[in-house]
């Protein structure tokens, strides 16, 4: 994204301030960085703030802006749970885990940008993933200093966060408003005692709640990150004493993490996507249309009339090839983004006294085999839910003597949605040369997991020619299929997922099945 001149500011909110980092770009490389400190109390961004971002955002198109949440009380979810949070928005952390927040606490991050826009929104414990993937460790448990918060997690022998927390501490303010503070001096010192204390004894209560709840990981080593140092030497050689771990105390920079999250690889897990980028093509267009008109009239004006008719003949010939190479294909992005929202929807309506065993979705309906909880579970809650998105659901109920309520849920004539509120793109798909089908093969392999199989099923002709294939994988968490919709999105070829598509728990995970349609010209 910062192929061409870019500007990258990261906003940092403090307690009572707000710190601009800022980074000028030119072909991936910083040419120039600088720093601005602006006081912010209120819930809106200064107006110094505000003129100067905008004033850069004129100059440089390519501009982006990062920052935290304003309220991190985010948690960690397993990613397969996470889209049920109603109340939460959800993004990605790493592969087993999801970052959710309260909704109304990411508007009150959008709002607090709203002068200047904003294109990328992560949380704290973004940062502190992003640190244990360039800094693995095991059976450890890590914490990360922020706006008198710690962000907590703890890791196992394979380096898998097993565990996480947020802690809240006293603030500086709340000292400061309190009997027992005097003056700067002694305040600041009252302060820093109490913010220690609070540390050690937060640290030690989380040790033994965690050891409460498993007892095959044992916690070798703590590793405290700090933006602004708070501790001496002494201190924690104490916690270390008090413990009787390894404590090791170091800096971090959430400026530096925060510039390593929105560059490609780690762009998906902010919560909210970039703003769509203004051109200024439009100029040179215009340009370029009025020079061919002038060399027209020159030519016309100084070329033997035969000559210019032999010559716009040759043009007209050589424009007709190029027109047939343009190709009106299916818009692989809007079918795909459909498929995704069909079952994302079935998803999000399975309540947790529900257990699913597997799932087919087709264009004209679907199956839910799944183990139900409660005898009125399907009437009550599950039958609602799929008349919204079927017009007709039944359910049957199977003799089983080891689960009371199995159940085969039966749902046909799926309802149209509105395409409207989707991002579709109109395409038009070029190509110079027909791709033979081991070709199309090879290629698609590439797009999936190693462990997927890609197979080919049939072709057919229409007005374009369409390869059929079948494919089929093993994966962990159904997240795993809006994955492939995004990777197949990113395509500059007409490749989208069609139905049936299956999803079926097994011993060695869920295996999910789709047809996968490749549409060429012929």
């Amino acid at each position: 994204m910062f192929n061409k001149q870019s500007l990258y500011i990261n906003a940092i909110k403090n307690n009572n301030s707000l710190k601009l980092n800022f980074k000028k770009l030119e072909k991936a490389e910083i040419i120039d960085s600088s720093q601005s400190v602006f006081l912010s109390k209120d819930e809106i961004l200064p107006r110094d703030a505000v003129h100067k971002i905008n004033a850069l955002q004129d100059e440089i198109d390519n501009t982006y802006i990062s920052a935290l949440l304003l309220s991190d009380d985010t948690k960690l979810v397993k990613r397969n749970l996470s889209k049920r949070l109603k109340e939460y928005a959800t993004t990605n952390l790493n592969n087993e885990y999801d970052v959710a927040v309260l909704k109304n606490k990411l508007f009150e991050t959008r709002h607090y940008f709203e002068s200047t826009g904003i294109d990328y929104v992560y949380s704290i414990f973004h940062v502190l993933n992003l640190f244990i993937e360039k800094n693995p460790y095991t059976n450890s448990l890590i914490a990360l200093f922020f706006n008198n918060k710690a962000y907590i997690v703890i890791l196992n022998k394979k380096g898998d966060i097993v565990f996480a927390k947020v802690i809240e501490f006293t603030s500086f303010e709340t000292v400061k408003s309190s009997r027992f503070y005097e003056s700067d001096v002694i305040g600041q010192k009252l302060f820093d005692e109490i913010h220690f204390f609070e540390v050690m004894d937060s640290i030690n209560s989380i040790i033994n709640e965690f050891y409460e709840n498993t007892n095959d990981i044992f916690i070798e080593q703590i590793r405290l990150l700090y933006t602004v140092k708070q501790f001496e030497e002494e201190q924690i050689t104490q916690i270390k004493d008090e413990l009787m771990l390894d404590v090791f105390y170091h800096p971090i920079s959430i400026d530096e993490e925060l510039f390593e999250l929105v560059k490609d690889r780690h762009q998906h897990k902010s919560f909210i996507v970039p703003r769509k980028k203004p051109s200024k093509n439009s100029s040179k267009i215009l340009l370029t249309i009025l020079s061919i008109i002038i060399v027209g009239l020159v030519a016309y004006l100084t070329i033997p009339l035969n000559d210019l008719l032999n010559e716009n003949r040759k043009k007209l010939e050589e424009k007709t090839v190029q027109v047939k190479k343009k190709f009106k294909l299916p818009n692989h992005i809007e079918k795909n983004l459909i498929a995704k929202k069909r079952v994302s929807d079935i998803f999000e309506l399975i309540p947790f006294d529900v257990v699913l065993k597997d799932l087919e979705i087709r264009k004209d309906g679907s199956t839910i085999h799944a183990n139900l909880l409660s005898d009125d579970t399907y009437i009550k809650t599950l039958q609602p839910q799929l008349l919204k998105l079927y017009e007709k659901s039944t359910v049957e109920f199977i003799d089983n003597k080891d689960i009371v309520y199995e159940a085969l849920i039966e749902n046909s004539n799926t309802k149209p949605f509105k395409t409207t509120a989707m991002k579709i793109y109109e395409e038009t798909y070029i190509t110079d040369e027909f791709i033979p089908i081991i070709r199309v093969t090879e290629q698609l392999k590439t797009l999936f997991p190693k462990n997927a199989r890609v197979n080919f099923k049939s072709s057919f002709k229409s007005d374009v020619v369409t390869f059929n294939y079948l494919v089929n994988m093993t994966v962990t968490s159904p997240m795993a299929f809006f994955d492939i919709v995004d990777i197949l999105n990113n395509e500059l070829y007409s490749i989208h997922i069609s139905y049936p598509i299956s999803f079926v728990k097994t011993a060695g995970g869920i295996e999910m099945q789709f047809i996968l349609q490749f549409h060429q010209p012929k």
